[in-house]
């Protein structure tokens, strides 16, 4: 797998930089929030991803 895989896209570094500028001006309370809210999300990537795969692996024996 190639090493750039793994390196965020230009478009993903900006906007990086933005969530930075955003949560400059948040509260503590209003980045912890956000924090968690991202945190889920990441959580339900990973479930569609793995369910995804695992409905790839079903066919593809089929």
């Amino acid at each position: 797998m190639d090493s750039k895989s793994f390196e965020l896209t230009l478009e993903q570094q900006f906007e990086i930089r933005r969530m930075q500028m955003e949560v400059q001006g948040m509260s503590r309370e209003q980045a912890l929030d956000l924090l968690l809210q991202a945190s889920r999300l990441l959580m339900l990537k990973d479930n569609i991803v793995r369910h995804l795969l695992k409905q790839t692996s079903i066919q593809s024996i089929a």
